[in-house]
């Protein structure tokens, strides 16, 4: 079993009663800070910081029948308990580290109510709150909406540019976070076929992801490479090749579809997005470039991803997390 559901089937158990969704959530949040293990990255929505990947872990232990969850109105009316027969949580070992950081972060935390909870993690990461639907419970905090407004006016700052990004490596959150960071309102899917090993990454789950941040999803086929001539050259031996070939015999036909991104980057930032992490082994490269040449209305392309950011550390401060430069 995946550490971080070994981790999550203690912390709903190890709670004291029945635990909310929106509990749930800001406590796992808390627990990676305190662990400094990512086995989660957060978004923010409609109710602060929000892991898809956890909630489709719970969703999984819910199938296996360890978790069962009382539906209610909204996640704070939402519960979820173990049925520890099922769990066998006697063999069910954490990480030493896990459990002392799983323990401190219930140990400092379940006393708080759900509002609470939220107020902490709110005011303490105020990022994970640009996009709450809970914020009217803070008009009294003139220095948090303060840090809001700074934090909002920062993303909306980034440079209206074509924007490429590769999910190769990225958990779904920490894909949507960066978007996030570079004011994304556009993701474009250059993948021949939207279909990934990774169920995360397939077309329906990916367009379910992307409403969490209010990110808008365009598929263009046609400008990307069939599995034919994939096979035909494999990636690290013949990629010059099939490169050339793409640039040939692909992009010659793509002039319309370069005239409707540059239609969308006049009013939003736009990403292209595919598999490979470095943009450099990956065709997104190649299209971007084909945009820009014939559509100069594109201000510039930045890659998200790749040899330029390999060696940079993404820190996370108290407030928000450090944009990409």
């Amino acid at each position: 079993m995946l550490n971080r559901r070994k981790v999550l089937i203690w912390l709903v158990q190890r709670h004291k009663e029945p635990i909310s969704l929106i509990r749930l959530q800001k406590l796992m949040f808390l627990f990676v800070k305190e662990s400094k293990n990512d086995y989660y990255h957060f978004i923010p929505n409609s109710y602060g910081c929000y892991s898809i990947s956890l909630h489709d872990d719970q969703i999984a232990l819910q199938q296996k029948h360890i978790i069962i969850e009382e539906k209610g109105k909204s996640p704070f009316s939402s519960y979820v308990t173990i049925d520890e027969k099922q769990a066998d949580l006697c063999n069910i070992k954490l990480k030493k580290d896990d459990e002392v950081a799983l323990e401190t972060t219930l140990r400092e935390n379940e006393h708080l109510s759900d509002n609470e909870l939220i107020t902490k993690v709110y005011k303490g990461f105020p990022f994970y709150s640009i996009r709450s639907a809970l914020l009217d419970n803070f008009h009294t905090d003139p220095v948090f909406l303060e840090k809001l407004a700074q934090i909002r006016n920062k993303i909306e700052r980034s440079p209206r540019a074509l924007f490429t990004i590769g999910y190769e490596g990225l958990s779904i959150d920490r894909f949507i976070q960066l978007l996030i960071l570079q004011n994304v309102k556009y993701l474009v899917d250059v993948r021949k076929n939207p279909f990934s090993m990774r169920p995360e990454y397939r077309k329906a789950r990916l367009l379910t992801a992307l409403q969490e941040a209010d990110i808008s999803y365009l598929h263009i086929p046609e400008v990307g490479i069939s599995s034919t001539l994939r096979k035909e050259f494999p990636p690290f031996e013949q990629k010059a090749q099939l490169f050339e070939l793409y640039s040939k015999h692909t992009l010659p036909h793509c002039e319309e579809h370069a005239e409707a991104i540059a239609g969308l980057i006049a009013k939003v930032n736009v990403a292209l997005m595919c598999y490979e992490k470095n943009p450099r082994d990956c065709h997104r490269m190649l299209f971007a470039e084909y945009c820009k040449k014939k559509q100069p209305s594109i201000p510039r392309i930045i890659h998200i991803r790749g040899d330029a950011f390999e060696k940079e550390t993404i820190h996370y401060s108290p407030y928000i997390p450090k944009p990409l430069p």
